[in-house]
């Protein structure tokens, strides 16, 4: 019975490999915290106030009405997760480390003032995703132990794309309107992919549904890519004496299905290598933010943004477990709050020192860690510094966080519920170094 249990478990235990960029690129459930070196370094605030053009087109599309004339922020960002995936069943325990490296993340933003200086227009490229998960096969380690009855070496790589066409508006001299299109892209490469129903031979006994049973999910490391689209809206508004609060909405991003062109993979079976074409669905939740800055004229900025991100009405996180057929239904993941803080003072008219802290909720319930083992979006505390320098008609800025590291442990799940004796960990950490440019315009 453990040796059925600890196979049934095995099979399942990548179920949510498919994880959007958010979850394994993530601080913020699987969202980045900021992007740019300068918001990133403020720990991601922009919701009252903006940090910046790129921060301006993540967080809140209304803070376009703060810059003049024409704007312009170019970032790159190496993004280095630190993953461990550990379990155990029965006597059989053991503890892998990921092998991925570096994931570069690149970011773009212009922006100009028309129409009487009140309306600014722009466009942002935001890579907000990127990793690429590889364990080694452990037969040490139950999750990695060799296939058939484990899984093998794991591999996933995906990539999210934004393109954010927007506008700002100062209907007031005290209040900032904005809004903006979101058209995403997605790509993501997955061996072995779960999502689809596994090809089941009833082993060397020829009788199904016993212990020697040999199960293969097929492979998708034909990246896929989809389409995604949503929409964007903010306002901020000086109440007076320096302080400034903010609203911000960001939709749901509804998705093509990703498609990959694949084959059966169990040599036991007369489907082996047989096409097959496996299909899923999976949406980016709807974040509500709110804020507040205040700001010492152009010296000193500080603020606090929360944001409330929506998972459990989302497409493909909402549902979790088992589909009849041995396919892996969706992430499970609950509904999340951030807080982000952050600070900017410059000792001079030219450089800027920047500091920031942002906490995350868990998305994810302990008894749903084997679900998420490829990308468990699991930090919470992200501590962030950067600092700039202006030189005549352009600045240089570098930022650096470090996501501290968190862990979730939960049983081994099966079709007929959790298998007794068994555990599986996720373990994460985090660290991140930006460098950007800008053409810097004055501030309204």
């Amino acid at each position: 019975m453990m040796i059925r249990a600890k196979r049934t478990a095995i099979l399942a235990c990548v179920g949510l490999l498919f994880v959007p960029a958010s979850a394994a690129l993530a601080t913020d459930g699987h969202f980045l915290h900021g992007v740019g070196a300068i918001n990133s370094a403020m720990g991601g605030i922009g919701v009252a106030e903006p940090s910046s053009i790129l921060g301006a087109f993540y967080v809140n599309p209304a803070g376009l009405a703060a810059f003049r004339g024409t704007a312009i922020e170019l970032g790159f960002e190496l993004f280095k997760p630190d993953r461990t995936l550990s379990s155990s069943a029965g006597p059989m325990s053991g503890s892998t480390r990921s092998t991925s490296q570096f994931v570069p993340v690149p970011a773009f933003g212009w922006s100009r003032e028309v129409v009487d200086d009140k309306v600014v227009v722009g466009v942002a490229g935001l890579g907000i995703g990127g990793f690429g998960v590889d364990y080694p096969v452990d037969p040490g380690n139950p999750v990695l132990a060799p296939r058939p009855y484990g899984f093998g070496s794991i591999f996933s790589n995906f990539s999210l794309m934004k393109i954010i066409p927007g506008i700002g508006w100062h209907a007031t001299p005290k209040l900032r309107l904005g809004a903006a299109l979101n058209v995403d892209w997605a790509s993501l490469a997955v061996d072995p992919m779960p999502v689809a129903a596994p090809a089941v031979d009833p082993g060397p006994d020829g009788t199904p549904g016993t212990p020697d049973d040999r199960a293969y999910y097929s492979s998708a490391t034909a990246a896929a890519g989809a389409f995604g689209i949503g929409a964007q809206l903010g306002m901020q508004y000086a109440i007076g004496g320096g302080v400034s609060a903010g609203l911000a909405y960001t939709s749901p991003q509804v998705f093509q299905r990703f498609e990959y062109h694949a084959v059966y993979e169990n040599p036991n079976l007369p489907s082996y290598n047989m096409p097959r074409t496996i299909r899923f669905a999976m949406d980016v939740p709807a974040v509500y933010g709110g804020g507040l800055a205040w700001s010492a004229g152009q010296r000193l900025t500080l603020g606090v943004d929360g944001k409330y991100i929506t998972y459990e009405s989302t497409r493909g996180f909402s549902e979790s477990g088992f589909a009849p057929d041995g396919a892996v239904k969706g992430f499970g993941w609950k509904n999340i709050w951030s807080v982000a803080s952050g600070a900017q003072f410059r000792p001079t008219a030219r450089t800027a020192l920047r500091a920031g802290y942002n906490y995350s909720g868990n998305p994810i319930p302990d008894d749903l860690s084997m679900f998420n083992t490829a990308a468990p979006a699991v930090v919470q505390h992200h501590l962030t510094l950067g600092a700039g320098y202006v030189f005549d008609g352009f600045g240089v800025d570098v930022g650096y966080y470090h996501a501290f590291r968190n862990s979730i442990t939960g049983p081994f799940q099966t079709m007929g519920g959790p298998a007794p004796g068994t555990s599986i960990t996720s373990s994460m950490t985090e660290s991140s170094f930006l460098v950007g440019v800008t053409y810097n315009p004055p501030r309204r």
